[in-house]
């Protein structure tokens, strides 16, 4: 049986690195079974964003939901169910790259992927064959990642994210992977994993062309803020060029970058809100009601008594 395609939410969301402000404010709606490509500027934070729901990085402020369920409020076990939901591809594409086993061949990497989720032994080689096949990896199927190029490297990370049809699929900078001999075999793939899933994905990139031919949402997200969203085919209309990207959105954003004062101030109003509920349940005030109860309550039993006999 398919597993149904989660929706994916975030709400509020906040995140302050090393001092810095990343993401204030943001709030961003993931359709289930749907494409939804995030775009913008280097250092926007998209890939906080990314981080935030594959369980990577607790946001300081906000909620991240997956499928209804919150992501930073299911404990390790609901966590790693959620994880186990997803096919990942985590952005960069260094020699150590983290969706990747640096001691496992490529085919070793897939098979690893695909016994986890329980597929038999045949059917792993047919998938993990078919997926290197399909990704143009079968000619170092037998070699670890660290002989490999980093397109190469970076193609096996999307592989190993594919292999096992998850029902949501989250790609963070793709566009490594997308040298020009080999963009059509990835558009391919991807669309083969949406006809067999009906799945949801969300992908960052910076590739105007992917992100039309893709994409059923567009959210732009500039200074730590989603600034515009809506359909990516009438968001994207008549921009060719990084330079029309710009023009169009870039300047959106009257707002500028996040303001640590911005964020302090939410802090403040966090714990004032936190202060006033704690005063509305204070323990002393909830034991002397409770005593008041008591106390009446034996004089109405002692006056009962009194009038019985």
């Amino acid at each position: 049986m398919r597993a149904a395609a989660p929706g994916m939410r975030l709400t509020g969301i906040t995140t302050v690195i090393d001092d810095s402000p990343v993401l204030h404010r943001l709030g961003l709606d993931v359709p289930a079974g749907e494409i939804t490509v995030v775009m913008g500027p280097s250092g926007a934070g998209k890939t906080t964003v990314v981080r935030h729901l594959t369980g990577l990085l607790e946001p300081d402020r906000g909620t991240v939901e997956i499928g209804g369920r919150d992501v930073w409020g299911s404990g390790p076990d609901g966590l790693r169910e959620i994880r186990n939901g997803m096919g990942v591809l985590l952005g960069g594409s260094s020699l150590f790259d983290s969706s990747l086993f640096a001691s496992l061949t490529a085919y070793e990497n897939l098979d690893y992927v695909l016994k986890h989720h329980g597929f038999g032994e045949a059917e792993r080689e047919q998938r993990a064959m078919a997926m290197l096949h399909d990704l143009a990896l079968d000619g170092v199927a037998s070699s670890l990642p660290d002989a490999m190029p980093a397109h190469a490297r970076r193609r096996l990370g999307l592989a190993r994210a594919l292999v096992a049809d998850r029902p949501a699929l989250i790609l963070d900078d793709i566009d490594v992977c997308l040298d020009a001999a080999h963009s059509p075999r990835i558009l391919a793939a991807l669309a083969g994993w949406r006809e067999r899933t009906q799945g949801t994905l969300l992908l960052t990139t910076h590739n105007i062309r992917l992100a039309r031919e893709l994409g059923d949402h567009l959210a732009i997200l500039c200074n730590g803020r989603i600034i515009t969203t809506g359909s990516a085919a009438e968001l994207l209309n008549g921009i060719d060029s990084n330079e029309d990207f710009d023009h169009r959105f870039r300047v959106s954003d009257f707002l500028g970058p996040p303001r640590m004062a911005d964020i302090l101030a939410d802090r403040e109003r966090d714990r004032e809100s936190r202060r006033g509920l704690q005063m509305t349940i204070d323990p002393m005030m909830v034991r002397a009601a409770i005593i008041g109860i008591v106390v009446v309550t034996l004089v109405v039993m002692t006056l009962t008594l009194a009038h019985l006999i």
